[in-house]
């Protein structure tokens, strides 16, 4: 479970950047949880969620052909 901040390191972030430094000091489980918490915040006011991206085929073949020459590398110890 996360711990409450006191209420001195609550006011220090002023700023989305303060927010992401201090979530990069939490474990990885705390900042699963986090992004539960978030997440379930913006449900529950109903945020909209960003249009679904729309990607070509030559798109998708581009990244899938990249995919494929990365693991050929990687197999080759490269």
């Amino acid at each position: 479970m996360i711990e409450p901040l006191p209420h001195d390191d609550l006011t220090a972030m002023q700023s989305l950047v303060d927010i992401e430094q201090a979530v990069q000091n939490l474990s990885a489980e705390q900042q699963a949880e986090l992004l539960l918490f978030v997440a379930e915040r913006l449900r529950s006011k109903r945020v909209p969620l960003p249009e679904p991206r729309e990607f070509t085929q030559e798109q998708l073949k581009a990244w899938l052909d990249e995919d494929e020459q990365a693991m050929e590398r990687f197999w080759a110890g490269s």
